[in-house]
């Protein structure tokens, strides 16, 4: 939105405070909760992770195209419409594509569900630390995120874990939380969290 205004809007501080960990969180979020369910049968499996992050990026990308397919076809034509509109399962549109990643990763870490820890963690770092950049969406950040939501799902004992004690010492909790604040808003406004 602010590319297309040619200024930056009122949200443009909170945002960019936000960029380094807004995303990196959301996969490491995702992967907290599937130690328990990656134990369970294949057939619940599929339909309670991948069923249902499948049915939902179709849903919102069927939607996203009702409301864009009008312009597009203005502009190339109703062929071009559709088109776009398969190839949207292949390459992910728009702002979709961490819908559309789920279920990839939740298929990757149950079928190397009893393969080493330690070597899927560190490719997935590896793969990371590559900053692999194919042009395709999925290849892409399947490559950059894999980290993070297989951090969620391998240390989410210590997670949960250092939850409990910030609960059971609030004040020292918020003290850290200010501090490592303090040192992200420095690292946004020096550029540090730009450098790759």
């Amino acid at each position: 939105m602010e590319a297309a205004a040619g200024e930056n809007g009122f949200m443009h501080v909170l945002v960019m405070f936000a960029k380094p960990f807004r995303m990196p969180d959301f996969f490491l979020i995702s992967g907290l909760f599937l130690g328990w369910s990656s134990a369970v049968d294949w057939r619940t499996y599929l339909d309670r992770k991948v069923v249902h992050f499948a049915y939902f990026y179709v849903l919102w990308v069927t939607i996203q195209f009702g409301f864009k397919a009008p312009a597009f076809a203005a502009e190339h034509g109703w062929a071009h419409v559709g088109h776009e509109y398969l190839l949207s399962f292949i390459e992910p549109f728009g702002t979709l594509w961490f819908i559309y990643l789920l279920p990839i990763f939740f298929v990757v870490i149950k079928l190397t569900r009893r393969m080493p820890t330690i070597l899927i963690w560190g490719i997935a770092a590896l793969l990371e630390s590559a900053h692999v950049a194919t042009g395709w969406t999925a290849i892409d950040e399947f490559c950059a995120r894999l980290v993070y939501i297989y951090s969620g799902y391998l240390f989410a004992d210590y997670v949960f874990a250092l939850s409990d004690r910030a609960r059971a010492h609030p004040a020292l909790a918020l003290t850290g939380l200010a501090i490592w604040a303090i040192v992200n808003g420095g690292l946004v406004a020096l550029g540090v969290s730009d450098l790759r």
